[in-house]
């Protein structure tokens, strides 16, 4: 595998549930997004699907920047995220206003749970490593069909942590584990807390895997 290129581009990502868009994180004017405002849902009432994390009114710590400078060029520290969308992205990307914290079981590591603009919900990760000065964030996003099985992105190549491969996901109410199939054909499960699930370890998950969710206990 090559190398992460400069300036937090990750090399490797690859979602285990809905797409995987790398982004690499910006920073400066911040637009300052807190957790307050009308609680956000991604709750079906056709599907029953529910995310409480959606709810939290904690601040998010995630700044929302408008201009693409890298963070070495401002005062800005830390992980930010576009507040705007790129073209390209069109629905699938996370509505701003919807972005809240998650906690994760694994020090280091820095989540966040949104909504989508095409109807999944998507996961945020920050792995806690800066890259020539940039705090790159990794976004995956589920279908609007995918809602009820979450979203989950898997990151390799990291600077600092060689040969590690980290994953984060998020999954409805209800969930309390979530099991995946490693390459070497090993099973590894994660707790999940507060719709949220992560893992580090030497082995990515098996090429195109769904991972087996065990719902209330």
């Amino acid at each position: 595998m090559s190398e992460r290129p400069r300036f937090g581009w990750y090399s490797v990502r690859r979602l285990l549930v809905g797409i995987a868009v790398p982004l690499m994180a910006l920073a400066g004017t911040l637009v300052v997004l807190g957790g307050g405002g009308a609680p956000a849902t991604a709750s079906s009432a056709a599907s029953g699907v529910s995310y409480t994390a959606l709810s939290s009114s904690e601040p998010t710590g995630l700044p929302l920047v408008e201009s693409h400078q890298p963070a070495s060029s401002s005062n800005q520290s830390g992980p930010t995220w576009p507040a705007q969308p790129p073209q390209e992205a069109a629905g699938r990307w996370p509505v701003t206003s919807t972005i809240r914290r998650l906690s994760l079981s694994v020090p280091g590591l820095s989540a966040w749970i949104a909504r989508s603009g095409a109807g999944g919900i998507c996961v945020l990760l920050y792995d806690g490593v800066p890259a020539g000065g940039v705090s790159a964030v990794d976004m995956g996003c589920s279908s609007p069909e995918g809602l009820a099985r979450g979203a989950s992105v898997e990151v390799s190549e990291i600077p600092g942590l060689p040969g590690k491969t980290i994953a984060a996901g998020v999954v409805p109410d209800g969930v309390t584990a979530v099991t995946t199939t490693m390459a070497d054909g090993s099973t590894e499960t994660a707790p999940v807390k507060g719709n949220a699930w992560a893992r580090v370890g030497d082995q990515p998950a098996a090429a195109g895997q769904q991972s087996t969710e065990t719902i209330g206990g």
